[in-house]
């Protein structure tokens, strides 16, 4: 197929394309010369507030599911605003394609050297995204100790020391009812840990389905290299059907080039590929392709500029997994039932013990002992308890 080398200056875009195009729409990330920027200031001012708000609506559910999902999206939109302002400092689709090798210090004729590839490597890292942290340790507290289960611990242990040493004599009911109550937790903590352990193994088994490498020059010769190999200044060769393995500047296009930006911006149309840059904006010229993007047709020849966490998936999937705040309003509504129960039942079972002690023990000594009140108390917080619905819930959004 025929190949072009064009030259850096602007391409003037066809009647009727949009020249500020929202690559990026689902993510909110628009970048443009005219865009509002957060101060420093004021983004720690947000962030600051954001953190404070998020704690007390999870200890007291004031707001609804929808009021505190629009406070999320506000913390979230601040955060995504930030990447957009480091981006807007990029400017390798803006120089000509020598001074993108010149900045990049590789030579266009033979790439680069073995040598110079290890020591970038060790400066920049491997081209591979972080993944969001297990945190078995974090998950498995969680799984034990969270949701519900954090009544059904103190009940646990009221009810193990109304049958020793409070009860006298010690009633075989109370320690039947600690060890049902471990035997829940157990269940619960299982069942989440199993559905998790499932979604993980098959996520892991699709992502590793296929091992991809890629065409670079090294040492003047063109050889496959895995993706993980890469390293800003690597010349790279993408033809029709390969996967962008990093944030690309193009250098050289065939005539019929398209480029699939679906997967990032939503496009749902391929784009053109140029050498010159079409739009001032980082993300939406068409002289860059962006790890994660997809040749659907003709080839073409790039410079690797970032690679890793450094490319714009890498921030993205940073900014996503590193912000624990972003919940769905399903999620919300969850928590708010689980706030409220516990506030409910709560203040039901210490009155219950209150009139014990105020106004029944006094009044009626032999009625009722010590660890009776306390086991009945317990019992009335239990009773707010379904216990059923953390794992309805997996059933329900799994099945």
């Amino acid at each position: 197929m025929d190949i072009q080398v064009a030259d850096s200056r602007p391409v003037t875009i066809p009647n009727g394309t949009p020249q500020a195009a929202v690559e990026f729409h689902a993510l909110s990330l628009q970048i443009s010369e005219s865009g509002t920027r957060l101060s420093d200031r004021r983004h720690r001012t947000q962030t600051h507030v954001s953190r404070w708000r998020a704690l007390l609506y999870t200890v007291f559910p004031l707001l609804t599911a929808h009021q505190q999902h629009e406070a999320e999206e506000h913390q979230r939109e601040a955060a995504l605003l930030q990447v957009a302002n480091e981006l807007r400092t990029h400017t390798y689709h803006l120089e000509s394609i020598p001074a993108v090798y010149e900045q990049l210090d590789v030579d266009p004729s033979c790439g680069l050297c073995t040598d110079e590839a290890v020591r970038r490597t060790e400066t920049s890292g491997c081209n591979v995204v972080s993944s969001a942290p297990r945190r078995l340790v974090v998950r498995s507290f969680g799984w034990v100790f969270g949701g519900f289960n954090r009544f059904l611990w103190p009940a646990m242990i009221v009810f193990w020391l109304c049958w020793k040493p409070i009860g006298n004599p010690p009633q075989p009911g109370n320690l039947a009812m600690a060890v049902v109550i471990i035997l829940v937790i157990c269940l619960q903590a299982l069942f989440g840990a199993g559905q998790e352990w499932t979604t993980h193994r098959t996520m892991h088994s699709i992502t590793n389905m296929v091992t991809a490498e890629t065409r670079a020059m090294r040492n003047g010769q063109q050889v496959q290299l895995a993706q993980s190999e890469l390293v800003p200044g690597d010349i790279v060769y993408l033809r029709a059907g390969d996967r962008v393995p990093a944030d690309v500047r193009l250098v050289r296009v065939s005539m019929d080039l398209r480029v699939d930006r679906s997967e990032l911006s939503g496009a749902p149309d391929p784009t053109i590929g140029t050498t010159g840059y079409t739009n001032t904006n980082y993300l939406e010229t068409r002289n860059m392709a962006m790890m994660g993007m997809h040749i659907a047709q003709g080839q073409c020849t790039g410079v690797v500029v970032a690679t890793g966490d450094r490319t714009v998936l890498g921030r993205i999937g940073q900014l996503v997994t590193g912000n624990p705040a972003d919940r769905t309003i399903l999620q919300i509504e969850v928590q708010r039932l689980v706030n409220w129960l516990t506030t409910v039942s709560l203040v039901v079972g210490t009155l219950f013990v209150v009139l014990w002690a105020v106004w029944l023990r006094p009044k009626y000594p032999g009625f009722m002992s010590v660890s009776d009140a306390l086991a009945n108390g317990v019992g009335v917080l239990v009773t707010f308890v379904p216990g059923s619905l953390p794992i309805s819930l997996i059933l329900a959004m799994t099945m």
